[in-house]
């Protein structure tokens, strides 16, 4: 299927099956039982050098391409969708928007701690008020005093924050600078700021392994050199690492799919059933064949638009069909293959059902379903989006 992939990425394909194998799996029914990732799981994807395989290397990174991205966070999703979500998080949204806003001060002081997996940055954007639609939004960024230098003040509150278990903090908000203009911009806040407020995570239906939660900001003193990319647009500038982010959030649910698949094929081949071998029932064998032929054609819709994306020749919206169909097409997938295992799928002690809830907490996580197939529709009905060239990333 993916024959054309290189060496480089066929060897980092099959170090992230080990990895997934020998350290993700014997773990994956702890973290959703415990919702929780240990901390000695989150070391050892910084020694394999997991975190900043999307970075460049001269911020302590890999500089691998999105292809090679989109490898490893499927293998990683076939053993724990949970730890693969905040895996993507953490190796591209989170360092690559720092990396296209960033200056050169701030990349050098977020990017090699990122890198290494010691120090993780979590993503906010969605409120209360209007979850992603940027309009609505009530974070707002003001400045304290006049002149540059004068300093600004953060007030606002988000919900599900990802990966709010974090030191560093990108808050996507309203802004207005000093000549009173507004606009939507990106800030950096650390974890020990004064006025900073992680509130208790969320109890989640799946994608349990990544800490949820709401923060608030109480008027937070803000630096200029908090402010990441240009204060009026930086909170949309990053289209970018938008992109990337979406069309690997797609691979971990191609993962948490193939992974169901892979451990339901095994069952029944396992399993006898009213005097004969599972397989040999033909509604059996054709959901089987269904599902293989759905997991064909995921795969190639990611990697074509990964591929694309590397060349800087990606259409536009063609991320969000990515995000969109992908998605709610893996939670079909694993909604269906629970149904083979029968009374064992719905019990925890054999793990499957994990997969299912993981599936669908991923048609909502990183953008619903319908906010993707709205963007779909501008774009279809409207023209609105263009290509992403190679010097946007």
């Amino acid at each position: 299927m993916l024959d054309w992939l290189n060496d480089d990425q066929r060897a980092l394909r099959d170090m992230a099956a080990t990895f997934a194998r020998k350290e993700v799996e014997p773990l994956a029914v702890q973290i959703d039982r415990d919702e929780h990732t240990p901390d000695s799981l989150i070391a050892k994807a910084g020694e394999f050098g997991l975190f900043g395989l999307y970075t460049s290397p001269e911020y302590g990174g890999a500089g691998c391409d999105l292809v090679s991205a989109c490898l490893v966070v499927e293998e990683v999703a076939k053993a724990s969708p949970a730890f693969a979500g905040a895996l993507t998080v953490q190796m591209i949204l989170c360092p690559k928007t720092v990396e296209i806003l960033g200056t050169e001060a701030q990349k050098q002081r977020i990017l090699p701690k990122s890198a290494s997996g010691e120090r993780l940055i979590a993503y906010s954007q969605s409120e209360p008020s209007g979850a992603g639609n940027i309009a609505s939004h009530l974070t707002k960024l003001v400045p304290e005093g006049a002149g540059e230098g004068g300093g600004w003040r953060l007030d606002g509150s988000k919900l599900f924050c990802t990966q709010s278990a974090a030191k560093t903090y990108l808050v996507m908000c309203k802004t207005i600078d000093r000549s009173g203009k507004e606009g939507y911009g990106c800030i950096i806040v650390e974890q020990e700021a004064e006025g900073f407020e992680v509130l208790a995570y969320e109890h989640k239906l799946g994608w349990r392994g990544t800490n949820t939660g709401p923060l608030n900001f109480n008027n937070i003193r803000i630096e200029d050199d908090g402010i990441l990319g240009d204060i009026s647009n930086g909170g949309i500038a990053h289209r970018a690492a938008n992109t990337a982010n979406v069309i690997a959030h797609a691979a971990t649910s191609l993962g948490c799919a193939q992974g169901m698949f892979d451990k339901t094929l095994a069952y029944v081949k396992e399993r006898r059933l009213y005097g004969k071998d599972m397989y040999e029932l033909q509604p059996v064998a054709f959901w089987l064949a269904e599902a293989h032929a759905k997991l064909t054609a995921m795969r190639a819709l990611i990697y074509a638009n990964a591929a694309a994306f590397d060349r800087g020749a990606l259409e536009p919206a063609m991320g969000n069909v990515c995000k969109a169909w992908v998605c709610d097409t893996a939670f079909d997938i694993c909604a269906r293959l629970l149904q083979l295992w029968g009374g064992s799928g719905i019990m925890d002690s054999t793990g499957v059902n994990r997969y299912m809830r993981d599936a669908k907490a991923k048609c909502i996580a990183e953008g619903a379903t319908e906010m993707h197939y709205a963007i779909i529709a501008n774009q279809l009905l409207h023209g609105v989006g263009t290509m992403i060239r190679p010097a946007e990333k």
